[in-house]
């Protein structure tokens, strides 16, 4: 589905959404979730570095091939975002794309992504999240078994609630109500959050 579906999805959605949220990061960047590598295509010059975490050795292997195709330096580790593998402070932005949904502990993901981000860094975010009225509601109901067909995603999941509660600035993040992507994966959360200082 990845290998000849997600092409075609990128094209006609997604790709503005990725180039637009990437265009945030800056420094040592560590991608959590990376997939096949769509959001590679587009990191931007500002970036030094480029890590991922990545728990599927198929799309390891597909990010990988990929990032050779377009000359990418890319270091993509085996791991999950509730045990980042890397020390304290390592990385001046970590980005999220559209990963959020299918973690098993967003609390734990986020923590792990503030432990290993450096003082003034950057959580850089597009998500799909819970719409609010009709929209909310009928996520609510299909919830489990669109999780059941799609890899465990839970698209009715208050993203922007678990960043602010681990201790993010939202004032960066925007939502975008209405895209082209089609529901239940609508509306969408864009930009990057900041570790409130103690």
């Amino acid at each position: 589905m990845y290998r000849l579906g997600q092409p075609i999805f990128d094209r006609l959605f997604y790709n503005r959404y990725r180039r637009a949220a990437i265009m945030n990061a800056t420094g040592r960047l560590l991608m959590i979730g990376l997939g096949p590598g769509a959001d590679l295509k587009f990191v931007p010059p500002t970036v030094t570095s480029v890590t991922a975490v990545e728990p599927v050795a198929a799309f390891r292997r597909m990010a990988s091939r990929l990032a050779r195709r377009h000359g990418i330096a890319v270091d993509i580790v085996d791991g999950m975002g509730e045990s980042i593998p890397f020390p304290d402070n390592s990385f001046d932005s970590v980005h999220v794309g559209l990963v959020l949904c299918s973690v098993a502990d967003v609390g734990a993901t986020l923590g792990e992504i503030r432990r290993v981000l450096a003082p003034g860094g950057r959580l850089v975010v597009l998500e799909h999240v819970r719409g609010d009225g009709a929209m909310g509601r009928f996520q609510d109901r299909i919830a489990k078994p669109w999780s059941w067909v799609s890899s465990g995603c839970h698209p009715n999941r208050r993203t922007i609630d678990a960043i602010a509660a681990a201790g993010f600035d939202t004032s960066r993040l925007r939502s975008i109500p209405r895209t082209m992507v089609p529901p239940p994966c609508t509306p969408h959360l864009q930009g990057f959050a900041t570790v409130i200082e103690e």
